[in-house]
Parts: structure tokens; sequence; C-alpha cells
């Protein structure tokens, strides 16, 4: 394997990692099919960051979906290569023909069944018939399972390559992450599913063991640590049944009067106890008719609630009793028995330092809705790299995130990349982003490459008129001194078409200077600028002059404001 030396002076492979080729794939909607992608041509090497930019819309996230085979679109053509191998699935003719013959059969299979259960009212020999129908539908689901055991081969091979060999970032981790569980559990299902986790200190008999002890050392801390709180409940129950031993289970008139005030002082107590956080202050007239006004209040309703039960017959407080106890119990038990064991925590804790998150102990137990933006971010990427893939797809991973998480996040993946050589597809309409993070930079135009090449290439000398324009709607800080002051920010003029709005010719054309004819009516070929740097327009040698291009864009916006 041969190194060459990247734009950032990083040393990058010359093997391809990840190589798109001719790809264009469609959605199939109520309208009809929509193309989506017209002829993707990327490639990502090994130990590269490849910048995608354009415009939203214009099938960046459409094009990393499908590169994993999350996409929900249909291939048409073209190939994607992970490392050689297609992760594109594609039937051939002799699973078609057995998928179809699958279909015909369990067609006759159920056609059979019908008539044969209208048949069963004059005939009890029908019921054989509906025998031979269910004994066709089996055999049609048999053949039907053999037509699609490649399918299910490759789509085994795909759960392994994902997250294992090939993470993604989603563009917004609040809906990627699972609300219900904690980020010690996401990041060690992740593990666990790619045999990452290393091996358990605790045995399954001891964790069983351990379970069903949880209970009773449960009760036992928590009286070690609030003793008060915990006796009170046997406390109430101890009374309630010596109350009911002497007989006041039937009447009421039979209740001893002397638990009504205990009743009512336990109640005191434990609402004074808890309002002490309030810091209620003794010499303050005000704040102590508040505390009463707050206290007794909830002190009569909590003896209120409890006389009640005296009402109770002792059969229906057990019920009560023994479901609530069952319950707790099998609760307590299977969440000790499910929790992570001491050896796998402490792996997840130490990806999650990897990404410098600050208290990883505490945040790994926390769940997504406790997290800001920024950890979620970070916890997003710790799970994607706990495999240490060899590629990582990063949607949009900075899009809402302040300049200071922002920066954070691009220097943690960064690093990544020169720590441990994985590769990333960075994808973003952020060119700040891209100046700061790529080697290499694809730029695309609504389903299509329009240009492609090293970072110094795009930025310095960009020849499609569409990549001129991104460069050029970047806000600069000017000088009064130095004049050239504008009242509005330059624009790229329209807005990106819709994807099946058809086009003959070049897809930019509505919105460029320079379209004519050939724009309207032929297709672009890419054109080669030099060696590895390609630029897909018929007027490559119109876009030498960056300036001219611009005030061509200005000239063009102009004219658009004053039609409208």
């Amino acid at each position: 394997m041969l190194w060459i030396q990247g734009i950032g002076g990083d040393l990058l492979s010359d093997e391809v990692l990840l190589d798109v080729k001719g790809l264009r794939v469609h959605f199939d909607t109520l309208a009809g099919p929509i193309e989506a992608l017209h002829n993707i041509d990327l490639k990502v090497m090994k130990g590269e960051i490849r910048g995608v930019v354009g415009e939203s819309g214009c099938g960046k996230s459409v094009t990393s979906l499908t590169a994993i085979g999350l996409a929900t679109c249909k291939v048409d053509e073209g190939e994607i290569l992970y490392d050689g191998y297609d992760t594109v699935y594609r039937r051939q003719d002799r699973e078609r023909w057995l998928i179809r013959l699958s279909t015909i059969i369990s067609y006759v299979g159920a056609l059979l069944i019908i008539f044969n259960v209208l048949r069963i009212i004059f005939d009890t020999s029908a019921v054989y018939g509906i025998l031979q129908g269910a004994a066709m539908m089996l055999f049609g689901t048999f053949v039907g399972s053999i037509g699609n055991l490649s399918m299910y081969r490759h789509e085994k091979e795909m759960r392994r390559i994902r997250g294992n060999e090939i993470s993604m970032i989603f563009q917004e981790p609040m809906t990627a992450l699972n609300p219900l569980y904690t980020v010690e559990k996401q990041i060690s299902e992740v593990m666990k599913e790619h045999n990452h986790l290393v091996d358990r200190e605790t045995s399954y008999v001891n964790r069983i063991i351990r379970a069903l002890l949880t209970p009773s050392t449960t009760i036992i801390s928590k009286t070690k640590e609030n003793p008060i709180s915990t006796l009170i409940p046997f406390a109430v129950l101890s009374l309630y049944f010596l109350v009911i031993s002497k007989g006041a289970s039937d009447s009421f008139e039979s209740i001893s009067w002397y638990s009504l005030p205990l009743i009512v002082l336990i109640g005191i107590f434990i609402d004074v106890r808890d309002n002490h956080s309030k810091n209620w202050n003794s010499n303050d007239t005000i704040n102590s008719l508040k505390a009463g006004l707050f206290i007794l209040p909830n002190a009569f309703a909590f003896a209120l609630i409890l006389y009640m039960m005296f009402w109770m017959p002792i059969a229906a407080i057990m019920v009560i009793l023994i479901g609530t106890f069952i319950t707790a119990i099998t609760v307590m038990v299977l969440s000790d028995l499910l929790k992570l064991d001491s050896a796998h925590s402490r792996q997840v804790v130490q990806i999650i330092e990897d990404v410098q998150i600050p208290n990883p102990g505490t945040v790994a137990t926390m769940y997504p809705h406790e997290l800001s933006g920024g950890m979620r971010q970070r916890v997003m990427i710790a799970m994607m790299m706990s495999c240490e893939p060899n590629l990582l797809i990063a949607d949009e991973p900075t899009t809402a995130l302040d300049v200071t998480i922002q920066a954070q996040i691009l220097k943690l993946m960064r690093e990544m990349r020169d720590r441990k050589g994985t590769s990333i597809m960075l994808i973003t309409h952020d060119l700040g982003v891209i100046a700061e993070m790529c080697d290499t930079v694809s730029v695309m135009y609504a389903g299509t490459i329009v240009e492609s090449g090293s970072l110094e290439d795009i930025l310095t000398n960009p020849r499609m008129p569409y990549t001129i324009g991104l460069l050029h709607s970047i806000p600069r800080i000017i000088k009064e001194s130095e004049g050239d002051r504008k009242d509005s920010l330059p624009i790229i003029p329209g807005q990106v078409p819709s994807p099946n709005e058809h086009f003959d010719g070049c897809r930019f054309h509505p919105r460029c200077p320079f379209a004519d004819e050939i724009c309207i009516s032929t297709k672009p070929e890419n054109v080669m600028i030099k060696s590895g740097h390609f630029a897909a327009c018929h007027h490559v040698d119109k876009t030498k002059n960056i300036l001219e291009v611009e005030s061509a864009f200005e000239n063009l916006a102009s004219k658009l404001m004053e039609v409208n």
C-alpha cells in the first residue's frame, strides 16, 4: 500500500475504501418514480477526509444512506463498493423466477382454501381440500425463502459491516438516540452486536444470585441512608394491624379514637420534614404562616387517607400489599439482572471519555433528553466510534451547535482520523467546515457531482459556476477604507430544482449566468482541469477568472429581482 502527502500535511493512502460508480436511484411515490441521484461518482480513500458539500436537497444524505443500505430508494444503475464488496443488493434472474413461482403457488393454495371453506357446508370431505391448500401455501413459502436466500446473506453481511466497519453520525442525534435507554445501554448494544465487549467479570450464576438479593439489599441500604422515612410505612402498617386486631374492621364505631391523633401527628411530621428544605424562617411571621398553610392541609390529607384505610377489610389490604410487593420485587430483580457488567460499564465509560465528555461515569447513566445538543452529538460519535470503524460517515455533524462545541467536535473527529486512520465522509453545507477538515471535496447539485478535486483545487481554482457561487455566498468582513461595500449578501439566484423535474442538459442552467442552448439541451461531461480535478460544465473556459463569474452572478440576481 502506497501513501501520499495530503493537503493538510497528513499521510493518505492511495487505496480506495469506498467507491461509488455511476449511481442512479429513484423513489417510488404516488406521483410515480422520482429520480433522486443521477450518475454519482465518488471515491473515499483510506485515511482520507472527503467533504461532500452542496445546498439542502442536493442528495448528499441519500448518497450516504444508500452506501450503507439504509435508504428506501431503488437503485437503477451503478454500484457501491466498500473495500471491494458491493453494498447494493441485486436479485438474479433465477431468484426472480423462484419468487414469481412462490407467489403463484401461494395464490393457488389460498384460492383452494377459500373454495373448500365454502364447500364444507355441503361436503365434509372438503376438509382435505383445505389441508391441501395450506400445504401449497407452505410449499410456496419454502420456494420463496430459497429465492430470497442470497438477499438474507447480503443483509447479514451488511449488518456485520454497518456499525462495525462503516459507522454513520446521523444529522439529528436527538432523533437517532433512543429516548428510553441510557447512554451506556445504547453504546454497549452496538459493541455487543459486533462482539467488541470485553469478557464479563461476573458469571451468570452470580448475577442471578445478586439480582435475587437486590430487594433485601436495597431495603437495608435505604434504611441506613434515611431510617425515619423508611420505617414510617412499617409503622403505619403496624398501626393498621393493631387497630384491626381490636375489631375495627367491621364498623366505624369500633375504631380506637386514639389512632386518629397519632395519624395526624405522623402526617405533620412527614410534611414538616419534606418542607424543611425550603428553609422556613421561624422568626419571620409571613414565612411561618406560609409554613402552616403548606403543612396543615397536606398533613390532614395524609391523615384522611390513612384513616380511610381502616374502612378496608384486611383481605383487600393484603391483596394490595402482595400485588405491590410482587410487582416491585420483579422490577428490582429484572433491573439488576439486565444491568451492565462492571467490566462493560468501565469499557463504555472509557469510550465516552475518549470523546472528551466531562464526568463520563455520570453521563453514561443519563438519558438523551438530559444532555445538551453538543453532548448528544459527542455521545453519537462515541457510539459510532466504539467499534473503531474503517469509514465514518458524518451527516451534518455540527448542525444547530454553537461555534465552540462545533470546533470541539471537528477537532475530535480529526484526532480520531489521525490516531486510528479512520476515513471520514463529511457531509455538510458549511464551506468553513470543509476548509478546516477536508483533504478532498466533492460538490453536489441536484443529485449530481458537479465538481471534485483536492481542497486547494476547490477553494482556490473552482471551475464549475455553482462551486464559485457557493464560495461567493460566504459573508466577508470588508473594511470601509477598502471600499467595495455591498448593501446585500451575495446569493445564487433561484433554488435547487425538484427531483422530479426533468432536464435534458445541465441541471444548473436555470441559475447559471453562462447558460446557453448547449447547456439546455446537452448534459455536460466531467472535464479534467488537472489530475484529480474535474468539473461538469460546458464553459470551463469562462470560469478561469473567479471575479468575473462572481460579477456575472450579481448581474443575474439583479435582473431577476427587477423582473420580480
